[in-house]
């Protein structure tokens, strides 16, 4: 497979992972609850799909000269952003995997909640609704990246 195919495969697959993720978020923002209840592991599953893209990082990484001319379409710079912001969601999806860890429970309890739990509930819900935003932001910027990449191939 020539470099360029290769480069060509791996800005898809980011592609098509972060179209992925607009479509789960876009779900998430508009009913939460049900989301989250239908996938007590669900950011920790969105956490194994960006390790996934980072891994398409690192084969362009690695098919990209070490140094890439500065007349170069395509730059090392362009994979590495992706990946910094791949590896902060990572972190921000295991965080969020503790808070949904906390408000699972809480959202279908087998009693009334006291007026702590309910407390509790509020802020891990918060916490989980309040990070969306930031995730989308990083989405964007991922997802612009590898369109000014994937332009670069037609020709």
């Amino acid at each position: 497979m020539e470099k360029s195919e290769i480069l060509k495969k791996a800005t898809d697959e980011l592609l098509e992972g972060v179209e992925n993720f607009e479509n789960a978020f876009s779900n998430l923002v508009k009913n939460p609850i049900p989301e989250f209840v239908a996938g007590t592991n669900y950011f920790t599953l969105k956490s194994q799909e960006c390790v996934l893209l980072i891994a398409a990082c690192d084969v362009a990484l690695l098919t990209l000269p070490i140094v890439t001319p500065p007349t170069s379409k395509i730059q090392r710079i362009q994979y590495r952003l992706v990946k910094e912001r791949l590896q902060k969601l990572v972190t921000d999806f295991n965080q969020l995997q503790l808070n949904l860890n906390i408000l699972i429970p809480l959202v279908v309890p087998q009693r009334p909640l006291s007026s702590s739990e309910s407390a509790t509930k509020n802020l891990n819900l918060n916490k989980i609704l309040d990070s969306i935003p930031e995730i989308v932001n990083d989405l964007v910027f991922i997802k612009g990246i590898c369109v000014t990449i994937r332009k670069a191939f037609e020709f």
